[in-house]
This record gives C-alpha cells, sequence and structure tokens, in this order.
C-alpha cells in the first residue's frame, strides 16, 4: 500500500523543500531587485550630488576671485586719479575745445594711458587712439551707454575694473569722469603688463583645472566673458550654437540653461555666475558652459545591472541554501558600499570605502574613493585659494573688517589695528565698530548700520575716528551686508584715513577765499570804471551836441538871412556844413548806443520774432514810398533773447540791406532762419552791394565801412551795435558776400537761460 501511495508522488519533504525553494528564490529575487534599484538610485543621486557641489564650489570660487581682483583693481585708482587731474587741467586750457587737445602728448603725459572722449550719444568722438574714433558704445554695449548716461550729469572720479579691451582683449583698467562743461564723458585705458602676472594667482583657469579633476563625470568647461571671449583663451572662435546659447543667455534671459543630448549622451549646462556690480560699468558675469558625459554614468548603472542580473540568475540555478547565500553574498556588499558613500556624503570625508571581494564591486568601491580624494584635495585647494585671498586683504593699505549683526568686530587686517592704534589681541575683548566713533555721531552711525543689514546701498559716510589713546581723525567708511547662503550675518568694509584730504580740502577753502577776495577787488574796480563812463558818456551827450546845435543853428541863420544874397557855390558850402553837423550828431548817437549796450540789464524772454520783423520792415518801406522792394519772410521760430535788443539787431540787420539795394533795380530782401547742430540760425539776405570777403573781420568794427560815405552814409556803429548784442546773448554772428552778388548775415543766440 506504501509503494501505491507513493507512487507518482513526492515526498512531502521534497514538496516542502520545493515550496520553501520557490519561497526562498522569490525572496532572494525581490532582495536583488530591490539592491539593484536602491544602488541605481544611489548612484544616479550621488552623481547629481556631486554635480551640485561642483557648480556651487565653482560659483564660490568665482566670486571670491572676483573679490580679490576687485580689490587689486581699486589700488590703481589713486594713479588713475592722478591721470585726470592732468586731463581735466588740459581740458580746461584748450577752452573746451577737444580739438585744441595734443592727445598723444597728453598720453605720455599721464603714463601711456590711452585717452577717450565719449559724447552724448555714446560715440568716441576724439581719441589718442585713432582706431577707437566713431566706437558706438550704444550698438555693442548698450548697458555701458546706460552707465555713463547715469553718470552724465554729476562730477569727480568713477573706477572700474580691469577687464579685456574690446579689440585686442588686452587686460585694461578704465576710469570715467564726467567733463567740466558736461560735454563729455572722458575714459582713460591703463594697460600694464603687469596685470597677467600680479593677477596670476586669482585665475579662473586654476578653478576649471579643479573641477575637472574633481568630478570625473565633467568633460570640459569653457568660460565665456560678456564680449564672448574665452576668459583663458581670447582667440577661441565661439560655435554657431555657442553664440545662439551666450546671445540668449546674455541679452535676453540670463539665467542658467540645461540642453541635453541624447545622442551624444552629454549635457550641456549654460551656467550663469552674475559678478555685475552698480557701482562698476564693467559686467564682470561669468557665463560658463559645462559639459557632462552622461554615457559613464550609464555604464555605471549597466554595471550594477549586470551583477544583479547575475546574482538573479544564480540564484534560480543554485536555489534553497546556496540561493540565499549567493543572494546574501551579492547584496551585503552593495548594502555596505552604500553605507559608506552615504556616511561620505554626510561630510565624513575621512571615513574610508571598505573593500570588497568582488573585482567589479572592488572598482566602484576604488572609483569613488579616488572621487573623495579628489574633493579633500579640491577643499584643501580651496583652503590654500583663501589663504591667498587673506594674504591680498592684510597686504591692502586700507582697513578692512567684518563685523556681526550687532557691530562687534569679527575680522580686521593689519592696517585696521594700526589706523586706531590697536593690537590684534583686543579682538578678543569684543570690540564693536562703533566704540572707533565720537558719541555724538554712534546715533546716526547706528541708523545707518541698521539701513545697511535691511538691504540698502550705502556708497561711503564720513566720519570722526577715535583711537586707542583718544585722539581723533576724519575717516571714511564704505560698508555692505555680508551674507551665507542668502542669510545677512553681519557687514564687510573698508575704513580710509582722510585727514590728508581735509588738508587737501583746507587749502582749496583758503584758495578759494582768497580768490573771492580778489574778485570782490576786481568787481569794485570794475564799477569804479563803469561810474567814469557814465561821467564819460554824458560829457559826450552833453559838451559835444551844445557846439553841434550851435553851428547847425548858426548856419540855418545865416542860409535864412542871407540866403537872396548867396550864390550856388556858397549855398553849397552851407549845405555841407550842416550835412555833416547831422551826420556828426548821427556818429555822437552811434556812440553813446554803443556805450548804453554795455551797461543795459539783459531782459531775455521767449519772443517770436515775426511780428517784429514785419513791424521793422514797414517802417523802412513808409521811409521809402519811392522803393519797390520784394521782402520775402520764410520761417522765424520763437528765440530766448531781450525783445529791444532783438529789435535793434533786425533794425540795423534790415536797414542795412534797405540802404545797399538802393542802386540795384529789382531789390530783394530775405528773412529767414535754418537749422544748424540742432539749434536755430537766422539770416538777412540782399542782392545789393555786396563786400569782399577779405576784409570781413573790419565788418563788425567801430568806425570800420566797406564803402565810401559818398556811396552809402552811415556812421560805421551799427554793426559793432549788432555784434555787441549778439556776443551778450552768448550767440555768434557773420557774413557771406561777394562784391555785386549781395551779402547774408547770419546769427544765432546762446544756450537758454
Amino acid at each position: 500500500m506504501t509503494k501505491r501511495q507513493n507512487d507518482g508522488k513526492l515526498p512531502y519533504s521534497y514538496l516542502l523543500m520545493g515550496i520553501l525553494f520557490l519561497i526562498i528564490v522569490t525572496a532572494l529575487i525581490a532582495g536583488i531587485w530591490m539592491n539593484y534599484e536602491s544602488a541605481k538610485s544611489h548612484t544616479v543621486e550621488n552623481a547629481e550630488r556631486l554635480r551640485a557641489m561642483t557648480e556651487s564650489h565653482m560659483d564660490n570660487s568665482f566670486r571670491m576671485i572676483d573679490t580679490g581682483l576687485k580689490l587689486y583693481d581699486n589700488t590703481y585708482n589713486q594713479k588713475m586719479q592722478d591721470a585726470f587731474e592732468i586731463v581735466m587741467a588740459e581740458y580746461v586750457l584748450s577752452g573746451e575745445d577737444p580739438s585744441l587737445m595734443d592727445l598723444p602728448a597728453l598720453k605720455d603725459r599721464i603714463g601711456g594711458m590711452d585717452i577717450h572722449l565719449i559724447n552724448d550719444q555714446c560715440v568716441v568722438e576724439h581719441s589718442s587712439s585713432p582706431r577707437e574714433v566713431g566706437l558706438d558704445f550704444s550698438v555693442i554695449y548698450p548697458d555701458f551707454c546706460q552707465y555713463l548716461h547715469k553718470i552724465w550729469n554729476s562730477s569727480g572720479y568713477y573706477p572700474d575694473r580691469v577687464v579685456m579691451e574690446w579689440y585686442t582683449g588686452a587686460l585694461t583698467k578704465y576710469g570715467y569722469m564726467p567733463s567740466p562743461d558736461h560735454r563729455y564723458i572722458i575714459e582713460l585705458a591703463l594697460r600694464s603688463e603687469s596685470f597677467a602676472g600680479e593677477r596670476m594667482d586669482l585665475q579662473y583657469s586654476d578653478v576649471v583645472r579643479e573641477v575637472q579633476a574633481f568630478n570625473p563625470y565633467l568633460k570640459e568647461v569653457l568660460l565665456f566673458q560678456k564680449q564672448k571671449r574665452l576668459i583663458y583663451n581670447t582667440s577661441y572662435i565661439p560655435s554657431p550654437e555657442e553664440s545662439e546659447m551666450l546671445d540668449y543667455i546674455l541679452w535676453e534671459n540670463r539665467s542658467s540653461q540645461i540642453v541635453t543630448d541624447e545622442n551624444t549622451g552629454k549635457t550641456v549646462v549654460w551656467r550663469v555666475i552674475d559678478l555685475r556690480d552698480p557701482d562698476y560699468a564693467a559686467d564682470m558675469s561669468i557665463f560658463a558652459k559645462l559639459t557632462y558625459d552622461d554615457a559613464m554614468l550609464k555604464r555605471e548603472l549597466d554595471h550594477i545591472g549586470i551583477l544583479n542580473g547575475f546574482a538573479a540568475f544564480l540564484v534560480i540555478l543554485s536555489g534553497g541554501l546556496i540561493a540565499m547565500m549567493v543572494s546574501r553574498k551579492l547584496s551585503r556588499p552593495i548594502e555596505r558600499l552604500v553605507e559608506d558613500v552615504n556616511i561620505i556624503a554626510e561630510g565624513d570625508l575621512d571615513h574610508a570605502v571598505r573593500p570588497f571581494p568582488s573585482l567589479e564591486l572592488s572598482n566602484l568601491s576604488g572609483s569613488i574613493q579616488v572621487m573623495v580624494d579628489r574633493l579633500k584635495a579640491q577643499i584643501r585647494q580651496c583652503e590654500a585659494s583663501e589663504e591667498r585671498f587673506m594674504d591680498l586683504v592684510r597686504l591692502l593699505p586700507q582697513g578692512v573688517f567684518e563685523t556681526d549683526l550687532n557691530g562687534n568686530i569679527t575680522f580686521a587686517n593689519p592696517i585696521a589695528f594700526e589706523v586706531f592704534g590697536y593690537d590684534p589681541e583686543d579682538l578678543d575683548k569684543r570690540i564693536n565698530i562703533f566704540d572707533f566713533l565720537t558719541t555724538k555721531e554712534r546715533t546716526l552711525a547706528s541708523a545707518r548700520f541698521g539701513e545697511i543689514l535691511a538691504g540698502k546701498k550705502s556708497h561711503g559716510s564720513e566720519y570722526t575716528g577715535i583711537r586707542k589713546d583718544g585722539s581723533t581723525f576724519p575717516i571714511m567708511v564704505y560698508i555692505a551686508a555680508r551674507k551665507e547662503e542668502g542669510t545677512v550675518t553681519g557687514t564687510r568694509g573698508t575704513i580710509v584715513d582722510i585727514t590728508h584730504l581735509k588738508k587737501v580740502e583746507e587749502e582749496i577753502r583758503e584758495l578759494n577765499a582768497e580768490l573771492e577776495a580778489r574778485v570782490a577787488q576786481r568787481t569794485s574796480e570794475l564799477e569804479f570804471a563803469t561810474r567814469e563812463m557814465e561821467a564819460f558818456t554824458y560829457s559826450v551827450s552833453h559838451d559835444l551836441r551844445s557846439p553841434l546845435r550851435a553851428i547847425d543853428g548858426f548856419s540855418h541863420l545865416l542860409s535864412e538871412s542871407a540866403g537872396p544874397c548867396l550864390d550856388e557855390k556858397q549855398q553849397h558850402f552851407i549845405d555841407v556844413i550842416r550835412h555833416n553837423v547831422e551826420l556828426m550828431d548821427n556818429l555822437i548817437d552811434g556812440l553813446l548806443a554803443l556805450s548804453r549796450m554795455g551797461r543795459q540789464e539783459l531782459k531775455r524772454e521767449w519772443i517770436s520774432p515775426e511780428p517784429m520783423v514785419r513791424e521793422v520792415i514797414s517802417e523802412f518801406l513808409n521811409q521809402a514810398p519811392g522803393r519797390k522792394i520784394d521782402v520775402r519772410i520764410g520761417s522765424l521760430p520763437e528765440c530766448y533773447a531781450d525783445p529791444s535788443m532783438l529789435r535793434q539787431v533786425f533794425t540795423n540787420l534790415i536797414g542795412n540791406a534797405v540802404k545797399f539795394t538802393s542802386k540795384t533795380e529789382n531789390a530783394r530782401i530775405e528773412i529767414g532762419s535754418l537749422f544748424r547742430d540742432e539749434k536755430a540760425v537766422y539770416y538777412v539776405r540782399d542782392n545789393g552791394a555786396g563786400f569782399d570777403m577779405k576784409y570781413a573781420n573790419k565788418l563788425f568794427m567801430e568806425f570800420q565801412r566797406l564803402h565810401s560815405q559818398e556811396e552809402y552814409e552811415g556812421s560805421g556803429i551799427g554793426l559793432a551795435i549788432v555784434e555787441r548784442i549778439i556776443r551778450r546773448h552768448g550767440g555768434e554772428i557773420w557774413a557771406e558776400s561777394e562784391p555785386g552778388q549781395g551779402a547774408t548775415f547770419y546769427f544765432s543766440f546762446g544756450v537758454e537761460g
């Protein structure tokens, strides 16, 4: 019976073993799959975490380098300010006319710095370097143009950074200062062969090599500046794809972009490190192109999948205990590896990855250990870079300090201690920044300190500093909020002893006082001369007119009383006497008018010349009823002038045109305007006698005539009066003519107000 029962059936133990085998195999396969997914997830997370650490370290390193470069660049500010004083002095001596300045010679005087004068259209109008003339920044660098307009109506020196020159890529330090008349922004460009060597310790290329050595997935790093030049290879020409992406992130989006190419198995990260500073025209931002090899990560994941698939195959073949042992042997090392990686990821870089017997896991653990060793080396290099930066800070000629949120000093360079007479050991006594100021200034300084912590920008504040021994001296403090991971943790700033500057300011005030005294003396002398001129005018008006009136009166009586007895020749003599008396009277009137013109108060207002011109023409036509004159009046825009003086100008010029067309058939007079350099220029044109242009320099001189008295009467004063009126308005007047072809007189008025 036993045999019958066993026929065709497996023993219970075999069945149980089979069930257990299936359970164990299923469980082990599930365990292997979970371990595979975990290892895959951790590998991907570690790669992404490594990428984030790489990019964050690169950003921080670049910002630290830029801070050091900024401090280095500012060491040349005093040299450029001294050069600007020479340039501005030459500009004033030239009469504020850059065309009269010898820019190449001036360049040699200031140590070889190039000089560029940029007009209000952001175009280089004058330059010591001819190729720079005509460079239009509104087209090639609009942000720079906006910066120039921001400082246009200000004064003083505006420093810039050491940047690549636009044409050659040479390292150049720039500085700007508005001209005294605010017509130009004067730019100085300092080039030095020492720039590259002195800035060598703060090179971006070192950081690139370090991050590439640190991250095995990172295959290429390219660093571009705003001109789309590579920082460490100015001859590199970006590809069309690179140029298109740079244009997009430079001018349109200005944010980081990620592009994944499935065909090549690479991911390109365009990262924007924004280093713009509103205090400088230069944009020092870095646009980094980071190329990651995704295929390498995929190979690692495929390798992990192969290992786990092989383990699953062994589980299926071996079954039971063997499967369980194999599964345990395969999964446990991976778990240990993940544990080691997690410990390292949490910050314990000294934790060693435990060795593994299998070749694949041993290679993987070895790769991870190499990555950790590179990370530790990178950290040591960062610490060395920080030490170099601190050495630079310690060598600065200005005091540098840092405080906490309460104003307690947490760091200061040696010069800061030296300025205030303290020792570095005094830092342990919790010195507060306000302890360096006088009592009456501490309240104001505390308020400004709070505003800076709240985010307000500061451009420097002047205070009275107190040394440890109690003595006081003037200081200038520049301070800004200090942030860590986006949170304000205190302040950072510089302190400058301005004692020498104050002495210079006092000397300037004394010179100004002396100058004002001299001006007062000259004013008194001028008033005395004016009173003498008024006395002379009265003498001319009274003493000269009296005998003239007597001559005119007696000659008139003689003509009436002796008229029947006088022959034609004697009557002619009397007429000549009376005519010359009239001329002499007109000459005296002209002299008095010329004299009054210099003393008459200028009362300018907006006035339309056209009604005044029509009135003056009507008066002249009424005085000559028999003459036919073709008068043409064009557009006469409003002008800012004294109405009475403006009428005198048109009266004299139109009167001249009427007089000198008296012998011309079909006489024609035109009064109109044109625009030159966006300014209205008025003209009076006739087709009369005209004159030779070689005598044009005599036109506006008193008593100078280009035609004889017999041809055309006149005192020779009218044009001199016109010229003086135009000059008092800050304008200019000139004439164009040919003998027998008429003449045209042009005039304009100066700036409003």
